[in-house]
């Protein structure tokens, strides 16, 4: 990325890190044609941690391919804590190489893990975007232009920041079900609900 999605890419970030609650554990990755992973294991949401992070993100210049499986088969193994509710945040100009890999892997552990895509450009590449929103059974956020910027990174923060429920399982009580999709069930969250189709 280079220009306005870089910059984008960056204020979102910030916006996210920066509004984290204190009881709340993040990592960054950065990837192109390798990942690099802020910590070995997620960090608590205070002050200098946060900091730290924007320190690593501020200096960053594009550059290199972009092997986003690779990273997000980083973040999946990162260690996490039972009962808690993980989220995998991709923001992403989206020129990427395989996204049928990516979308593999959303759908493994999309049971464990919630995957949400945030893409700046006005050449986005929005078959991945809306790949990784429809496989991590969420919704796409695109900032296309400058003036977008503010208004869709807030949208999107207040979307990702309530996880309500996790672990969800589904039983059905004096009828049967069949041809249920989604076969596995993402996080409740405060802006994105439970749905299932079925017979």
């Amino acid at each position: 990325m280079h220009g306005f999605p870089l910059d984008t890419a960056k204020e979102v970030i910030r916006n996210l890190i920066g509004n984290l609650k204190p009881t709340d554990t993040f990592n960054v990755i950065l990837f192109s044609g390798a990942s690099r992973v802020l910590s070995p294991s997620s960090l608590p949401a205070s002050a200098p941690n946060i900091a730290r992070a924007l320190s690593v993100i501020d200096p960053q210049q594009g550059g290199g391919g972009t092997e986003l499986e690779a990273a997000l088969r980083t973040a999946i193994h990162l260690p996490r804590r039972d009962f808690v509710s993980r989220s995998i945040v991709v923001v992403t100009d989206g020129y990427i190489s395989e996204e049928r890999g990516a979308f593999t892997l959303i759908d493994e552990n999309v049971n464990n893990t919630n995957f949400f895509a945030f893409g700046i450009g006005s050449s986005v590449n929005r078959y991945l975007i809306e790949g990784i929103a429809r496989t991590g059974q969420g919704e796409p956020f695109v900032v296309a232009t400058p003036d977008d910027a503010s208004v869709v990174g807030d949208r999107f923060r207040r979307y990702i920041q309530s996880p309500v429920l996790t672990n969800i399982k589904v039983s059905y009580q004096g009828f049967d079900a069949y041809d249920v999709e989604p076969e596995t069930q993402a996080d409740l969250f405060a802006e994105r609900p439970v749905v299932l189709f079925g017979k």
